[in-house]
């Protein structure tokens, strides 16, 4: 027991130690500016937890070198290969100045590396058609690496409220270290505990008083990792369904199409414009117009904090269904499309609600904007 769960031990208390060092630099890395049109919060703000949590992963690889701990040996690589999302993302976080398309640039980058160097390339989709495809590497090269990329613009774009992207990639990596302990794939459960842990460290901090920032280094590494376990026990484990990652996944996938969707057909703007339309940002309105209408300031002032449990139950409902039926190809295609029907009947029901809601204050207009596409 001792070792199979020393990893998120040495990763939470590394994390959690790190990032009051965050926290107090007052001029790298501060969230100052309240005016963008995804901003909930109104204190500067360090975003330089996400990196905490990379360092936090290296401090247990360190360890697990010294101890010779196999199981974690081939995490090295992969962690070398995350270093252009980690470096994309931090110098995002300090500048506030890197285009989101070289950003993506990064991931692509990452994902290239990890084909090369850490077996991070699709191995099957369980789809008889592409599946033949997947054979030449043309094929499933540029298609691995645009998973990798999605996976990481999906886990920033969901990073949005106090504890929400931390929460749900907790859960996720939860369902990788269950599949992977059910399988007996120790290298991906080790892996998954590790990040787990780190992830646990930062969230002592984040939530819910938003005390330090994923950022976007940290958005993008937690991404990125995800999509390279996920190829990796799919490789490995022929008895996982390759739709169980997808299925476990399929809270940041829905919102990341429907974004897209929202802003390419219903907006025609930029696929990658940012807006303060999402999901958590609809949820946030909601809480603060329930506060105004109760008159609770206490209650808009914690609207941020909120916002997470309501949407890491979407994360669970994914979690179940992926474990329940990681099995089968065919009942958790069914399942994903079940659960994006919800999604976006949960929207559509929210910024009605939001449209009817009260005529003013900034929050309503913003909402009737969204519901009125």
């Amino acid at each position: 027991m001792i070792e199979e769960f020393w990893p998120p031990g040495v990763a939470a208390l590394c994390a959690a130690v790190l990032m009051p060092l965050a926290m107090r630099s007052r001029w790298l890395g501060q969230d100052n500016d309240f005016s963008g049109v995804q901003k909930v919060h109104d204190v500067s703000t360090s975003r330089l937890g996400g990196f905490n949590v990379f360092v936090a992963y290296l401090a247990v690889l360190i360890v697990a070198g010294r101890i010779h701990h196999d199981d974690l040996s081939p995490a090295l690589p992969l962690l070398l290969c995350a270093l252009p999302v980690v470096v994309v993302g931090m110098w995002e976080d300090i500048t506030r100045g890197v285009h989101p398309w070289h950003r993506l640039a990064g991931a692509v980058i990452a994902g290239v590396l990890a084909s090369a160097f850490a077996a991070g390339t699709i191995a099957r989709l369980d789809l008889p058609v592409l599946d033949g495809w997947l054979h030449y590497l043309p094929f499933a090269l540029p298609l691995t690496w645009f998973m990798v990329a999605g996976a990481c613009n999906a886990m920033n774009l969901i990073d949005g409220a106090h504890g929400l992207a931390g929460g749900v990639a907790l859960i996720m990596f939860g369902g990788l270290a269950a599949a992977a302990g059910l399988a007996g794939d120790e290298e991906v459960l080790a892996q998954a505990l590790a990040v787990m842990g780190a992830i646990i460290g930062f969230l002592v901090w984040n939530y819910p008083r938003g005390k330090v920032f994923l950022g976007d280094a940290g958005a993008y590494f937690l991404g990125f990792m995800y999509a390279e376990l996920a190829i990796q026990i799919v490789a490995r484990n022929p008895g996982i369904s390759a739709w169980f990652v997808i299925a476990l996944a399929a809270y940041p996938i829905t919102e990341t199409l429907y974004s897209i969707y929202r802003r390419k057909v219903l907006l025609r703007t930029a696929s990658m414009q940012p807006d303060a339309g999402h999901l958590h940002s609809l949820v946030y309105r909601k809480l603060v117009h329930q506060g105004q209408r109760s008159r609770e300031k206490e209650a808009v002032r914690r609207a941020n904090s909120r916002v997470a449990p309501r949407l890491w139950l979407h994360a669970a409902i994914c979690l179940a269904g992926a474990l329940l039926l990681h099995n089968s190809t065919p009942a958790l295609m069914g399942f994903t499309v079940l659960y994006a029907v919800f999604f976006v009947v949960c929207y559509r029901a929210l910024a009605r609600d939001l449209c009817d809601g009260p005529p003013t204050g900034p929050a309503p207009r913003v909402a009737r904007s969204v519901a009125r596409r």
